[in-house]
C-alpha cells in the first residue's frame, strides 16, 4: 500500500499538513443521479461525519439529482454548477475557472474529486488555486477511452497527489490505457455501509415480485444504459437456458434507460417475461436484494461493481464473471460462484446449481456476508483514506 508522507509540504504551503482548527474538504463529482460513484461518495460523507472533525462541500459539475437530496438531507451544503455549455464548445479553461473560483471562495484544504470530469476540470483548478492536497478517484469510466481522454489522463495525473482506484484490475487498466504511472495510483477496493444492508433473518416480509412459489430468484441491478452495458441481455438468455433445463429460476431487474425496451423485448421472444420483472430505478435496494435467493451480474469489464458487495452483505451467493475488479471481491466456491464471461449457459448452470442446492446458497450466503464485514466496511474504508490524508483529528 502505497502512503504519503504524513508532513508533506505541497507547493506553496508551510507547515503542517491540514493544520487548520477545523480542516475544509471540497468534494466535487460530475453528477447527482443514482450511480456507483454517487452510492460510494454518500457513504463516505456519512461514515466521514461521524468520525471527523471536517467541514464538508459538494460541488457538482452538471446540474443536481437525486443523490443530491440525500446530501442535504445529511446538512451537506451542495454547490450545482452546469459546465455543459463550455464542455459543449470546449471551453475547458473557462470550466476550470469557475471551479477556481469556487476554490478560491470556500478555501478549502483538501480537494477529493470523482468521475472524469471532476478529475480533468477540478484537480487542474486545485492545483492553480495551490490547494493543499488533491486526490482523484477512478471508478470506472472505462468507456472514456479514446486517444483525447488518453491524453488528458496522463497529463492530468501531474495535478493529482494520489489517484484511488477501486480494484486492481482498474489499476491496471489505467496504467495500460491512460498511461499513469502506478506510482500515483492507490488501490481501495469500493466499502458499503452494514448498517442499510443486513440479511431477512425474521424481519419484514419479503418484497414480492409476482413469481410463482418455488422459484429461486436472482437479483440484478444496475443501469441499463448503453455508454455503460451491464450486458443485461447475457442474465437475460441465462435464465431462458435454465428453464429451458429444467431449472425453476427467475431474474429480477433493478434499473433503468434506453435499453429497457430492448431488453424487455428480449424476455418476450424467449417465452421468459413472466419471469423476469423490471422493476426499474428503485430507492429501496437492501429491502430488494434481501428478498432475493442469489444475485448475479454479467457486465464483461466491471471495475469492481459495489452492489455485488451489497448482496454479499445480505447474505447473498453472487455469480459474476471472470473479468474485471468485481472478481477480486468474489472467492470462487466459497462467497459466490465465477463464470466465464458473456457465457450465458456458464452462468445458466450456475443458476441451476444453486437453485438445486439450497444449502449451498445459505453456506454461502453467510461467507459473503462475513467477507463483506471483514473487507468492505465503509468504517475501515474511511479510517484508511483519511490516514492517507494525513489527517486523523477526531469528531467531539
Amino acid at each position: 500500500m502505497i502512503h504519503l508522507a504524513p508532513h508533506f509540504v505541497p507547493r506553496g504551503v508551510s507547515g503542517p499538513l491540514l493544520a487548520t482548527a477545523r480542516p475544509a474538504i471540497l468534494h466535487l463529482i460530475d453528477e447527482l443521479q443514482v450511480g456507483g460513484a454517487q452510492t460510494h461518495l454518500v457513504s463516505m460523507l456519512r461514515e466521514a461525519r461521524a468520525r471527523f472533525d471536517v467541514d464538508h462541500r459538494v460541488v457538482v459539475l452538471f446540474g443536481d439529482g437525486p443523490v443530491g437530496g440525500q446530501l442535504r438531507e445529511m446538512g451537506i451544503e451542495v454547490d450545482v454548477l452546469d459546465l455543459r455549455p463550455h464542455l459543449g464548445r470546449r471551453r475547458f479553461l473557462a470550466a476550470s475557472r469557475i471551479l477556481a473560483d469556487l476554490m478560491r471562495e470556500h478555501r478549502p484544504d483538501l480537494v477529493e474529486a470523482h468521475l472524469t470530469w471532476s478529475r480533468l476540470l477540478g484537480l487542474y483548478a486545485a492545483w492553480r488555486e495551490g490547494v493543499p492536497r488533491r486526490i482523484g478517484f477512478e471508478q470506472g469510466d472505462v468507456y472514456l477511452n479514446s486517444w483525447k481522454f488518453r491524453v488528458a489522463n496522463q497529463i492530468g495525473q501531474h495535478f493529482a497527489e494520489r489517484i484511488v482506484v477501486c480494484s486492481e484490475a482498474l489499476a491496471d487498466w489505467n496504467r495500460r490505457t491512460h498511461g499513469i504511472s502506478l506510482a500515483r495510483l492507490e488501490v481501495m477496493h469500493c466499502c458499503i455501509d452494514l448498517d442499510r444492508f443486513q440479511p431477512r433473518q425474521g424481519g419484514p416480509a419479503p418484497i414480492v415480485f409476482g413469481l410463482p412459489a418455488g422459484t429461486t430468484v436472482f437479483g440484478a441491478v444496475g443501469t441499463l444504459g448503453r455508454g455503460v452495458n451491464k450486458r443485461t441481455d447475457v442474465a437475460i438468455r441465462a435464465v431462458a437456458a435454465a428453464r429451458s433445463m429444467g431449472g425453476n429460476v427467475g431474474l429480477v431487474i433493478c434499473g433503468d434507460g434506453e435499453q429497457r425496451a430492448e431488453l424487455e423485448a428480449l424476455a418476450e421472444g424467449l417465452g421468459i417475461a413472466g419471469f423476469v420483472p423490471f422493476l426499474g430505478t428503485r430507492a429501496d435496494i437492501p429491502e430488494i436484494l434481501a428478498s432475493c435467493d442469489a444475485f448475479c451480474h454479467a457486465a464483461p469489464f466491471e471495475p469492481f461493481g459495489i452492489v455485488c458487495i451489497e448482496a454479499m452483505a445480505v447474505g447473498l451467493p453472487v455469480v459474476v464473471p471472470n473479468s474485471g475488479g468485481i472478481r477480486e471481491a468474489v472467492d470462487d466456491g466459497v462467497t459466490g460462484l465465477i463464470y466465464e464471461a458473456l457465457d450465458h449457459e456458464a452462468l445458466a448452470r450456475h443458476m441451476i446449481r444453486l437453485h438445486e442446492r439450497p444449502d449451498l446458497r445459505r453456506s454461502m450466503g453467510e461467507a459473503g456476508r462475513l467477507a463483506a464485514i471483514e473487507r468492505f466496511s465503509v468504517g475501515d474504508y474511511v479510517d484508511r483514506l483519511y490516514r492517507l490524508y494525513g489527517l486523523d483529528r477526531r469528531a467531539s
